[in-house]
């Protein structure tokens, strides 16, 4: 009976550890060791003007991407066309508009200077996207000059990435963006396993300890 009874603590422990592994992890394509306090930014995006961000994908499941965005004081902001498109075959993977209601979140208006401005951007999951290279364009419609918004770059981080703000080079810088991946993450499920028995064993140490 005791022996049933572990075996199926076990069995609800790994489904648990399961569930709170698979998710949607994000990773930045820029270096993270730079405060955001010292983040550039590039000119505001005016009407035609065009970002393009390419970057190669560390893992599969590539569902979307998260970047940080400034809005003129106190002005809304007009229409942004975005594309992600497989550099290799040109096949677009997603497409959409930001427009003002992506900044009417708590994410973009966050007090925290790390999370504040964000925007989040989801598509269908790619399956084997890693070791791909892809291009991220944002292009501004037709809009007023106030209605404008820059995007914030920093220095990239290792991977292959590559930044062109209407059509301009910026070398050695990548916007601030993190690839949305769902999947299933194995590190964090071991170490999910290893804090469970970890505490099943001093559960039962203690227990053994003062009964």
């Amino acid at each position: 009976m005791k022996t049933i009874k572990k075996i199926g603590i076990a069995i609800i422990i790994i489904i648990i550890g399961v569930a709170y592994a698979y998710g949607t992890w994000p990773r930045p394509i820029y270096n993270t060791d730079i405060g955001s306090l010292s983040y550039e930014k590039t000119d505001f995006l005016t009407t035609d003007s065009t970002m393009e961000q390419k970057f190669v994908c560390g893992n599969n499941g590539f569902s979307g991407f998260t970047i940080k965005m400034l809005k003129q004081d106190g002005q809304n902001i007009g229409n942004y066309r975005w594309t992600v498109e497989e550099v290799k075959t040109g096949k677009t993977i997603g497409k959409g508009t930001i427009s003002e209601a992506d900044t009417e979140t708590r994410l973009f208006e966050s007090s925290n200077p790390q999370k504040q401005g964000m925007v989040n951007v989801n598509f269908p999951k790619q399956q084997n996207s890693k070791g791909k290279e892809y291009r991220l364009t944002l292009q501004a419609e037709e809009m007023e000059d106030t209605e404008s918004v820059a995007v914030y770059i920093t220095e990239k981080n290792s991977t292959e990435s590559e930044l062109k703000v209407n059509k301009n080079a910026m070398t050695d810088k990548a916007s601030v963006v993190k690839l949305n991946y769902k999947r299933f993450n194995v590190e964090t499920f071991i170490v999910f396993l290893g804090i469970a028995v970890y505490l099943w064993t001093f559960i039962k140490f203690m227990y053994k300890l003062f009964r």
